[in-house]
C-alpha cells in the first residue's frame, strides 16, 4: 500500500469535499496510508475542531485510519528554517523518510523545498491520479474526485489531472486489450 505524508492544506481538502456519498479521505484512505505529524493534527482536528473538516479528520485520527507520526529524528532543520517554513509544512516535510513514497502538499514553498531536498512531492490531485493508476479505484471515482476538490484549485492544476487521468484510463484499456 501507498504510504503518504499529508500536510494541513491537503488534509482540509481531502477531508471538506466529498463524492458518491463518501468524504474524498475516505476514497484516498481505501489506496494509501496517511501519515500526518502531530502539528497537523493540532492545526486542522483540534483547532479546526468547529469545522466539518476538523470534525472528520479528527474521527479519523481517532479511528487510527489517519496516523499521527511524531518527528523523531529532524534532518533538514537548518534548510527549511531557510525557506521560512514552520509548523505543518516543516513537520510533514521531516516525516518523509523511509517506507514514505512522497509528501502530498498544496503549499507552493513546501513543494519547492522538499523538492529541492530530493523529496516526492505531490499535490493532492497528483495522489488521486497515481491510485487511479494503482487501481486503488476506478477512473470514474478518480475523475469525480477531482471535479470534487476543483474549488481549491487554479484551472490548470485539475486540468493537467484530467490530461493524465486519461493518459492512466488509456494505458489501461491498451493493457487489458494486448
Amino acid at each position: 500500500m501507498l504510504t503518504v505524508v499529508f500536510d494541513a492544506s491537503s488534509l482540509i481538502t481531502a477531508c471538506k469535499f466529498e463524492t458518491f456519498g463518501k468524504l474524498v479521505i475516505d476514497h484516498l484512505l481505501t489506496g494509501c496510508c496517511i501519515f500526518i505529524a502531530p502539528i497537523v493534527e493540532e492545526e486542522v482536528a483540534v483547532l479546526g475542531a468547529s469545522y466539518p473538516n476538523g470534525v472528520a479528520a479528527g474521527e479519523r485520527i481517532a479511528q487510527g485510519t489517519l496516523q499521527v507520526m511524531p518527528v523523531v529524528e529532524p534532518k533538514w532543520t537548518r534548510h527549511l528554517a531557510a525557506y521560512a517554513l514552520v509548523g505543518g509544512e516543516r513537520d510533514s516535510i521531516e516525516l518523509c523518510g523511509k517506507g514514505v513514497e512522497a509528501l502530498v502538499t498544496d503549499d507552493y514553498l513546501a513543494f519547492v523545498a522538499a523538492v529541492r531536498l530530493g523529496l516526492k512531492a505531490w499535490m493532492l490531485p497528483d495522489l488521486v491520479v497515481e491510485l487511479a493508476k494503482r487501481g486503488s479505484f476506478t477512473m470514474e471515482v478518480a475523475e469525480a474526485i477531482l471535479e470534487a476538490i476543483r474549488p481549491r484549485y487554479h484551472a490548470g492544476v485539475i486540468e493537467y489531472s484530467l490530461v493524465r487521468l486519461r493518459e492512466v484510463r488509456k494505458s489501461v484499456e491498451s493493457r487489458g486489450t494486448s
